[in-house]
């Protein structure tokens, strides 16, 4: 009751009488109002009046009425709007419907206007950079043939084959030669040098896209090469130390071990057999690298480090073993000191891998596959030039010591005094022999155990002894014998 009856209340404001309709509306004018702020200062001016009676605007005058007109162009929001790449913040102000524009961080993306979110790339194979309406494709990386690095190994490596088939054909040509009889003979060369290629030609498979054939057969093919190569190196160390080892424990223990193909094959054949376990049951595999945020690194990941530890721990066992076997003999003759150069590149081999190791392991991105393609160059050429270019440097520069007479002199002089050291001091020798006679002698003559100067020794439980009473040089000329065998 009370508001039917203040809805028929009348109120006079001056000259204008204020009422309500039967919604309860005031149904009197409103005076239109321009706030316009002028140097810090607020300004208040009346535009027009709003009739709501007769639902128009009441103008003073024509001028007033253009201004108003005008200020349909003026906007009624508050924030400009969000383009693609913004999103849309709310303000900290107190008029909620205000917002701010902020740029979608890294790997984020907009792709329409006043988005209140952004969208997420895909980090696997997308990223985005800051303020960006759209994910961009990563790019693919490789060791690629077109790289300057590539190319310069691949070079390398196209020299060591060169290298390769120029020792072969010196070697060829000079097959009846003392120096390429002595390296084990050609057959044995022919496959040192071929070991030497196929582990040039495994550093191919290290370069260009990565494929699961690639990442299979790079590995194997460096480790039975690399193998094949020490164990025949192996052979011609015992080789050596069995021809000019004096003493006799040694060289029964050399003539077991020297056993040229069984050895190689027993060698070759467990690198064989560790690369078949490895490539069966963890075999290497096309691995994508997201480490680095724009980029994708197709790199082979090699399934299992142990397996990958065994295969080069022992080719390590191996190279030490041929390592001990070629320092022994590293005092053989000048031009004959084919086991000092072996230990050099023993020792290169040993230098490079120790090196390699803490490198690869810290070590990521494309060029990782170049560390190990040096590692491997820097190896095989140390072992390939220490065997092959002193042999190379007598056959082409010093022809006169490359015959059959310059060789057995060369080899008997170093024969002589290795036995002068290894024999038992001249001295002692001597007085132990003189002594020995006397003692034959007065024997002979005591007991008449001489015959036509024979001495016969009768020792208990075995038949008569007859023999020759010694001559004073006896000794030396049995270890002229010994040399003389050599």
């Amino acid at each position: 009751q009370l508001l039917e009856e203040l809805k028929r209340v009348v109120v006079i404001d001056g000259d204008k009488e204020v009422k309500f309709d039967s919604n309860g509306d005031m149904s009197t004018s409103y005076d239109v109002l321009l706030w316009k702020e002028i140097d810090g200062h607020m300004e208040i001016t009346t535009m027009a009046e709003y009739n709501a009676e007769k639902g128009g605007f009441i103008f003073e005058d024509e001028e007033k009425k253009k201004d108003f007109l005008a200020l349909k162009k003026v906007q009624s929001t508050c924030s400009q709007p969000c383009s693609p790449g913004q999103v849309k913040k709310v303000t900290e102000s107190p008029h909620t419907c205000c917002y701010e524009c902020i740029y979608c961080p890294e790997n984020h993306y907009s792709n329409q206007t006043d988005m209140d979110y952004c969208y997420r790339c895909n980090n696997k194979t997308y990223w985005a950079p800051i303020n960006s309406s759209t994910c961009y494709r990563k790019t693919i990386y490789f060791l690629a043939w077109t790289d300057w690095f590539a190319i310069f190994l691949l070079l390398l490596s196209a020299f060591g084959v060169v290298l390769v088939l120029s020792i072969c054909v010196i070697f060829t040509k000079n097959l009846d030669t003392p120096v390429v009889k002595a390296s084990g003979g050609l057959t044995v060369c022919y496959i040192i040098l071929f070991s030497h290629f196929l582990i040039f030609l495994s550093t191919v498979f290290f370069i260009d896209i990565p494929t699961e054939f690639k990442c299979k057969t790079r590995q194997a093919l460096f480790g039975i090469s690399f193998t094949l190569c020490i164990s025949c190196i192996l052979i011609k160390s015992l080789k050596i130390l069995l021809a000019f080892s004096f003493d006799p424990k040694l060289q029964n223990f050399l003539k077991c071990m020297y056993k040229p193909i069984p050895t190689v094959v027993t060698c070759t054949g467990i690198q064989v057999i560790i690369c078949t376990f490895w490539l069966i049951f963890r075999t290497p595999f096309v691995n994508q690298n997201f480490s680095i945020p724009r980029a994708i690194i197709l790199e082979c990941n090699e399934g299992s480090i142990v397996a990958f530890g065994i295969m080069l721990g022992y080719i390590a066992a191996l190279a030490f073993i041929c390592f001990i076997f070629a320092f022994k003999g590293r005092k053989l003759p000048e031009n004959y000191n084919e086991a000092k150069f072996i230990t050099f590149g023993m020792l290169i081999y040993f230098i490079a891998w120790i090196v390699f190791i803490p490198v690869y392991a810290t070590t990521f991105g494309k060029y990782l596959p170049a560390v190990e393609i040096i590692v491997v160059l820097i190896s095989n050429y140390g072992i390939l030039c220490c065997t092959f270019l002193p042999k190379c440097y007598i056959i082409i520069y010093k022809q006169e010591t490359n015959t059959k007479s310059a060789f057995l002199k060369m080899v008997y002089t170093y024969s002589s005094k290795s036995a002068g050291s290894v024999a038992v001091s001249q001295a002692s020798l001597d007085s132990k022999s003189s002594s020995f006679r006397a003692t034959i002698t007065d024997t002979c003559k005591t007991e008449n155990y001489s015959v036509n100067g024979n001495c016969h020794f009768q020792v208990p439980g075995q038949s008569l002894i007859k023999g020759k009473v010694l001559p004073k040089n006896a000794v030396r000329t049995m270890v002229r014998k010994r040399v003389s065998s050599i």
